[in-house]
């Protein structure tokens, strides 16, 4: 596993035993869960296509990922759904859980009743705390991602009865991302929302919007929930392109739009935790680890952190680059280059600007 999977999947690992931690683990703190039996009996997935792994395949939109290069390196090269090269970040954590290697989606046509009780993804790329993120790339709202929750535990009560069915609910881990289309792709790109709210009004709203939505989770069950903040938003491939000039240089308003947002919902939550006399709602960090990716994707098995090519574009040799972001937005689920020690980087003469990795054996 590249060390790109196993930062983020620390950060979600230990959600599941003290949740209110991984902020500390965020800075290198604590240690990831993996091997014996399974920590918790599933893995539920909320949010949108960092975590999505294919449920827009039965939406009618064009935020979807079934075709190449996604799914470059997962099940033979056939796309799945996943906006990534191969496996998310989700899967990585079942898989360290003990659970399975891959998070299906709950749309997904080949539907077990195994898959459902170890877990399902009800995830829609595009989809957004704010109901009119959704609305704008026609994509299934967080609120009928609840319903299709609800849908959940009947038929997980179908196969197991519904005391066994409400207990393998309570013991399982939710995990909730999302907040990044709100911002970056409703905020700053549609004339709505900024006509109504400055930005601070609007962070307000997206934090409220998302503890709605984990009282609803908690008032059908959940009782171990991890909620993450955003990634650094102005760094990720499209929105570089939209507003990082001709240099694509990270646009500082959308990162500091990102931070607010996380600050304020890490309070909100421990406010939760209080109201709904739970310590087991926790808020995750993931803004630090990737911004550092970005700055120095050396350290982390990467030749650079994104492609020049501007998006929608997707060549499949930005997989032969070793990125660490997948255009438009994800990250990329493992790094060509991760195995060839590349522990520093330096600038290339023939291309000032531009910076790549070297081994310890040629520095």
């Amino acid at each position: 596993m590249g060390r790109v999977g196993s930062a983020a999947l620390s950060l979600l690992a230990l959600a599941v035993v003290s949740p209110w931690q991984a902020v500390a683990a965020a800075a290198g703190n604590g240690t990831a869960v993996g091997g014996g039996s399974p920590r918790v009996p599933a893995l539920l997935v909320f949010g949108d296509s960092f975590v999505d792994t294919g449920n827009n395949n039965a939406v009618l939109t064009l935020a979807r990922s079934d075709f190449r290069p996604y799914g470059k390196d997962l099940n033979g090269g056939v796309p799945t759904g996943r906006f990534s090269n191969g496996r998310i970040p989700t899967d990585l954590l079942a898989s360290r859980l003990g659970l399975k290697d891959l998070v299906p989606a709950y749309l997904g046509a080949d539907l077990t009743d195994d898959d459902l009780l170890t877990g399902v993804s009800f995830a829609s790329a595009g989809t957004g705390y704010d109901p009119l993120t959704s609305t704008l790339v026609a994509v299934l709202p967080m609120q009928e991602e609840l319903n299709m929750f609800a849908e959940y535990k009947e038929k997980l009560a179908g196969i197991v009865g519904e005391e066994a069915a409400a207990g393998i609910v309570s013991k399982s881990l939710f995990l909730v991302c999302a907040g990044t289309d709100d911002i970056a792709n409703n905020y700053y790109l549609a004339p709505v929302r900024p006509l109504q709210y400055d930005i601070s009004a609007y962070v307000n709203f997206l934090v409220q919007q998302a503890c709605d939505f984990m009282k609803q989770l908690y008032q059908q069950g959940a009782r171990r929930i991890a909620i993450l903040g955003l990634p650094p938003i102005g760094c990720v491939p499209s929105q570089r392109t939209l507003a990082g000039g001709l240099a694509r240089d990270c646009d500082p308003a959308r990162n500091r739009a990102a931070r607010l947002f996380n600050s304020r919902l890490q309070a909100a939550v421990a406010r939760l935790q209080g109201e709904l006399r739970c310590q087991r709602i926790g808020y995750v960090d993931i803004y630090d680890v990737l911004r550092d990716m970005i700055a120095d994707p050396c350290k982390y098995g990467a030749a650079k952190a994104s492609s020049r090519l501007a998006w929608p574009r997707l060549p499949s040799r930005v997989l032969a680059e070793g990125l660490v972001l997948w255009p438009p937005v994800n990250l990329i689920a493992r790094c060509s280059l991760a195995s060839q020690g590349l522990t520093s980087r330096r600038e290339d003469a023939a291309a000032p600007g531009t910076w790549r990795c070297r081994s310890c054996a040629t520095s």
